[in-house]
C-alpha cells in the first residue's frame, strides 16, 4: 500500500488547523487589527501621552500635567462685547467653534444639493445612471490640490467673480476675496461625492411603489418627502452627514489655500502649534485630543440610533 503523499498530509494539517474558529478569526481579522493598532491606536496613544507631558527647552519631559488643556480653555483669552453682555474666549475656542460652524454649513449644503440628484439617479435606468455618475465624478478624477487651487481663480482679488461684478457695476466684493465663503464652497465641493454616493445607496433600496401609493391616496409632494422619503432614507442622510462633517471639521488644505490666513480653523491652529511659529507639541496634542474626543462622542451618539449596515444603505 502506497504511503500518503507528504504534501497532501501537510495540506490537510494546515486546513484542519485553519478550520478552527479561533484560528480562522486570527487569520482573517489579525492583519487588519495589526494595521489598526500600528496606524491608529498607537499614534493616538502617543498623542494622548504627549498632551499630558511637560515641555522644557523644546524637549518632552514625561511629567504629567493638565496645563496644556487649561491653556486651551483659559490661557490667552480675548474679550468680546455684545451690547450689555460681555464674554471672553480663547484662540482654541474660537477655532473649534468656527470649524464646527463651517463643517455644519458645508454638510447642510452637501445634503441640500445631493439629495435631489441622488433621488433622480435612483430613478434612472442603468445607462443614464452611468452617464450622470460619470459627469458628476469627472472633476474628482484630478488631485484635490489642483481642484482647491482652481477655486483661487474664482475667488481671488482678480478672480472671475470679482471681474464679473466689476463689469456689472458692483465693484469688488470682499466676500469673494478669499475668506469664509470660499472655504465653505471649497469644502462643499470637496466632500459632495461622499454625500451623493451615500444618499444614492440609501435611495436605491427605496420601494418607490410606496411613494406612488401615497400620491394616489392624496398626499402632496411635500408630504411624501416629509412623511415617507426622509424617514426611510434617514440612515443614508446620517451616514452622508458624518462623511462630510467629520473631515470638514479637521480640514487643513482648504482653509490654508482659500482662507489665506483669514479663516483660523482648528487644523490651522494645530499646525501652527505643532510646527509653526507658536511651536508646542504638547498643546497641539491636547487640541487634537479635544477634537478627537468630541468627534468620537458624536459618533457614539449616532451609532446608538443608526447601525453600520443602515449607514451603508443596506
Amino acid at each position: 500500500m502506497a504511503a500518503p503523499d507528504r504534501d497532501e498530509t501537510s495540506r490537510a494539517t494546515i486546513v484542519r488547523v485553519l478550520s478552527r474558529r479561533r484560528n480562522t478569526l486570527g487569520v482573517t481579522v489579525g492583519p487588519g487589527a495589526v494595521w489598526i493598532v500600528l496606524l491608529l491606536v498607537a499614534p493616538l496613544a502617543f498623542m494622548s501621552a504627549v498632551s499630558f507631558a511637560t515641555i522644557e527647552n523644546f524637549q518632552i519631559v514625561w511629567d504629567p500635567t493638565l496645563e496644556h488643556y487649561y491653556d486651551l480653555f483659559a490661557g490667552g483669552t480675548t474679550e468680546y462685547s455684545l451690547g450689555p453682555v460681555g464674554f471672553t474666549t480663547t484662540a482654541f475656542e474660537e477655532a473649534i467653534m468656527l470649524s464646527y460652524a463651517i463643517a455644519t454649513v458645508a454638510t447642510v449644503l452637501c445634503l441640500v444639493l445631493a439629495f435631489p440628484l441622488a433621488y433622480v439617479m435612483a430613478r434612472l435606468n442603468d445607462r443614464m445612471f452611468k452617464i450622470v455618475i460619470y459627469l458628476v465624478l469627472l472633476p474628482f478624477f484630478t488631485m484635490y490640490l489642483v481642484r482647491a487651487y482652481s477655486w483661487v481663480l474664482m475667488f481671488g482679488q482678480n478672480g472671475i467673480l470679482n471681474q464679473v461684478l466689476g463689469l456689472l457695476g458692483f465693484g469688488r466684493v470682499g466676500a469673494f476675496e478669499y475668506g469664509l465663503l470660499p472655504v465653505i464652497v471649497g469644502l462643499t465641493h470637496a466632500y459632495f461625492p461622499y454625500m451623493l454616493v451615500t444618499l444614492y445607496a440609501s435611495l436605491d433600496g427605496l420601494d418607490f411603489t410606496l411613494i406612488e401609493a401615497a400620491r394616489d391616496l392624496g398626499a402632496s409632494r411635500f408630504e411624501v418627502v416629509k412623511d415617507h422619503i426622509i424617514p426611510l432614507t434617514m440612515p443614508g442622510i446620517v451616514g452622508g452627514s458624518l462623511f462630510v462633517f467629520v473631515p470638514s471639521v479637521g480640514a487643513f488644505v482648504t482653509p490654508q489655500i482659500l482662507g489665506v490666513g483669514k479663516v483660523q480653523m482648528i487644523g490651522i491652529l494645530i499646525e501652527n502649534r505643532a510646527i509653526g511659529e507658536a511651536t508646542n507639541p504638547a498643546t497641539a496634542s491636547a487640541a487634537s485630543m479635544v477634537v478627537v474626543v468630541s468627534v468620537v462622542a458624536a459618533l457614539f451618539l449616532v451609532f446608538r440610533y443608526v447601525s453600520l449596515d443602515e449607514l451603508g444603505g443596506v
